[in-house]
């Protein structure tokens, strides 16, 4: 996985002019799908950094409710990968281990990068608080099973699958 820098920050998170306040920094409009033991999500964006954005919102909203999740911490993330899909599990993965490994829960994501190789993102949340945050799913991993991301009438759609 790529390096990930995180900082601590009392400050807002600077968001991009063309992002609606709110979007993506709360709960996303998706769709859950049930699968077997696993948990997924179907989803519509207008761009492609949206549905990476919305992705990455829509899984941290499985695991816990977003709208309890405030945006106190930040840090970036930066991943490559070898196509679309490879790039969409990277960029879920690394955003799964920086939540574990900071004890973080996020709910603000901004692209500022996507090639279609190279993703940089900055990502706001804060720390796990068991007094605050429920946990609703704990996801271990997104799966390439049944993975989707595609344009399809201008809009692009994303189906991801999580290992939970």
């Amino acid at each position: 996985m790529a390096a990930v820098a995180a900082v601590e920050a009392e400050e807002p998170v600077e968001r991009r002019p063309d992002v609606i306040e709110g979007a993506m920094g709360k709960r996303p409009s998706y769709r859950e799908i049930e699968h077997t033991a696993d948990v997924g999500v179907e989803l519509s964006a207008p761009d492609l950094r949206s549905a990476f954005e919305g992705a990455a919102a829509a899984m941290f909203d499985l695991m816990s409710d977003l709208d309890r999740v405030g945006e106190t911490w930040r840090g970036r993330v930066r991943v490559t990968g070898m196509d679309l899909e490879n790039l969409l599990i990277r960029w879920l993965a690394e955003l799964l281990f920086l939540s574990e490994s900071e004890g973080v829960l996020l709910s603000r994501f901004t692209v500022d990068l996507l090639d279609g190789h190279t993703l940089d993102a900055a990502v706001a949340g804060e720390k796990f608080d068991r007094a605050k945050h429920a946990v609703r799913v704990e996801i271990k991993a997104p799966t390439y099973h049944g993975l989707r991301i595609e344009e399809v009438g201008g809009e692009w759609s994303v189906r991801v699958i999580f290992d939970t």
